[in-house]
Formats: structure tokens, sequence, C-alpha cells
């Protein structure tokens, strides 16, 4: 699950385009999300599956949402090359912490200023609501805000702002708040067909390519997005004080 966006250097593209030319054909295929939920989704082969980063947002429990509306998502400089030796969760919402990231003295090298650091939750500018936009494969450290000056503090998380950088803490809470917005009911799985063109706000949702496919099947599309001009507005003052 992720959004297209290089996250480092270049801000994250509005909009993706997806343009089926060859779509493999064959019966629909039971995605087994092998967490211990028992959780199945029947989709179509070769989907490009979708969820909502605002549903992901809604449905989070108080202390939660208060937590995610305080919150900064810091990248590892040049991610995919960083993520690349390790190996995706079986829901792939996520990276297995096992110590295979790249060192970052191994990495090409990079500048501290193009490291790119945004907040957990993203406004959309049209109606003002706010979508939990979080790359979880590429994510470095979370920088959490404290609590501002007389919220209530009962059973807050983090009540006195937080910089996690332990990889295994920043992905299980990644993974705890992320994780319910997959469930099946909540997935929109794409039936393509040729030819069919797909617009899709790359700032409101995470998608995901699923399937398995036999060596005669082949899914070819072509995709095109372009890095925005301006870094994802996060949640507001007002936003900060109805949520935390």
């Amino acid at each position: 699950w992720h959004i297209d966006a290089a996250l480092y250097d270049y801000n994250p593209p509005r909009v993706t385009t997806l343009y089926g030319i060859k779509v493999p054909a064959g019966p629909k295929q039971t995605v087994r999300y092998d967490d211990g939920t028992g959780d199945e989704l029947s989709v179509p082969l070769g989907t490009t599956a979708f969820v909502s980063g605002k549903t992901m947002f809604d449905i989070l429990p108080r202390e939660y949402k208060s937590l995610a509306v305080r919150t900064k998502v810091r990248y590892a400089p040049h991610p995919y090359v960083w993520m690349a030796p390790a190996r995706a969760v079986p829901t792939g919402l996520g990276i297995e912490t096992e110590g295979l990231e790249l060192p970052v003295n191994e990495l090409p090298s990079w500048e501290e200023s193009k490291i790119k650091t945004f907040s957990m939750l993203w406004k959309n500018p049209i109606t003002g609501e706010l979508h939990f936009q979080v790359h979880p494969c590429g994510v470095q450290e979370l920088i959490i805000d404290p609590l501002p000056e007389g919220a209530n503090r009962d059973g807050a998380l983090y009540p006195n702002g937080a910089h996690l950088k332990d990889l295994k803490e920043v992905r299980s809470l990644l993974y705890t708040m992320q994780r319910p917005a997959i469930a099946p009911r909540l997935v929109y799985p794409h039936d393509w067909q040729e030819r069919d063109l797909v617009l899709f706000h790359n700032r409101g949702i995470l998608h995901t390519v699923v399937g398995a496919f036999k060596p005669d099947q082949v899914r070819a599309f072509h995709q095109c997005n372009l890095a925005a001009s301006d870094v994802p507005q996060g949640p507001s003052e007002s936003d900060v004080l109805k949520w935390a």
C-alpha cells in the first residue's frame, strides 16, 4: 500500500493516471491478508486496489485522531533504495523490521535539505477534510507535537510530544493506525478492462497492485504523474484544537 511519490527531493503528485494497455483475462483471485485476522478479499485478476485516506482518519479512535493531527512523518533519504533489501509485511502495509535496510552511509549521496517531512494528515483543499496519507514503507521517524494547552489528557498518547526513531516502534504505531482502513469491506478493487483510463487523487487515497500471474498472463499499463510544486497542506491550528 502506497502513495505515488519520490519521498525525497520532490513533492508528491496531486494526481496519478493509469491507462490499461493489456489486461490479463482470468478468474477472480482471493487475497489472503495472512496476518492472523482471517481477512480475505475477492478481487479481479490484476486489480489495482484503493482505500480512502479520509476513511483511514475518520475511523480512528479518539486517542489516535489526537495523535495523527499532531504528528509529522520523516522519510528516509532515498527511501526506495534504503528499503530495497527488506521485505514487506503480509498485508503489504509496511516493512518487516529485521535490520535489512541499507545503512545510511551506503546510500547514494544525499542532502539533509532534500529529506521529506510531511504532516501525517493532508487537508483536502476543496472539502477541507483530513486524509491519513502516509507511505508506510519509507518512513524512518515520527515527530509528535505535545498536546495544545487545555486539551484533555485522559488516555492521550504521547501527551508531551515525542520524536520516535526506533523503526520497530515507528512501524508498529503506523500499522496500528492504518490497518483498520484496509479491511476488505473498505477496499475498492478496480476491475480493469483494456483502454480503461483511471485518474485518482494521489493526495487523498492509498493504492496497491494485486495479483499472481501465470507466465502467459501479461499486465501492461502506462502510468503518469508529475511532482507537484507545492507541499501537501497539513492540519490547521483549528484542526489541531478540534481533534487533539
